[in-house]
């Protein structure tokens, strides 16, 4: 996917959310997938009673059938938007768009940003992912399932501190540059 970046912008890490949010469709996956073979083998059987030996292949058919609707609801659907999932920090802002999110692509300006928080469970050692707020003059914004949560906020703080540097830098040269013009 082509990033929208402004002229002079630069990507610094690009990710996805954790693939922890997966947990649930790969469970969902197993478990009707066990209920339907269960199914299929209890109506195969040759000693069902004879209102249900009658229909057996129309309730086989019904099995499968809803077997593969729920697969794509609780399963498909949520890896898709999983793979659309996107938290990118770049020389200017940060940009997200969340698994659960209408699918929109947002940006915070890290000029903006006061501070950034990382949150991560301590029994999730092996992973480092967590959430990250963005605390900002006006509020907060919560950006979930970040990968390595530590140290895209390291990153982001490295990348705001030297953006700060900048501006300053550039802001003392043109002053100088104007009081020599006088």
């Amino acid at each position: 996917m082509k990033l929208p970046l402004h002229e002079r912008e630069r990507v610094v890490i690009k990710t996805r959310e954790h693939s922890r949010v997966l947990r649930q469709p790969i469970t969902a996956f197993l478990i009707l997938t066990a209920l339907c073979t269960f199914a299929l083998g209890y109506l195969s059987r040759d000693d069902l009673s004879d209102w249900l030996a009658n229909n057996a292949n129309v309730w086989m058919i019904v099995s499968v059938v809803l077997w593969a609707v729920l697969i794509l609801i609780w399963v498909v659907l949520p890896w898709i938007r999983w793979s659309r999932s996107l938290v990118v920090l770049t020389t200017e802002r940060i940009m997200f768009r969340s698994t659960y999110s209408q699918g929109q692509l947002q940006s915070v300006g890290l000029f903006t940003v006061r501070d950034l928080v990382a949150y991560a469970k301590k029994n999730n050692a092996m992973t480092r992912a967590g959430t990250l707020d963005i605390v900002m003059n006006q509020g907060y914004v919560r950006v979930s399932h970040v990968p390595a949560v530590g140290y895209f906020r390291s990153l982001a703080m490295e990348t705001i501190a030297n953006l700060r540097n900048n501006q300053s830098a550039a802001h003392s040269e043109t002053t100088n540059s104007e009081g020599m013009g006088a």
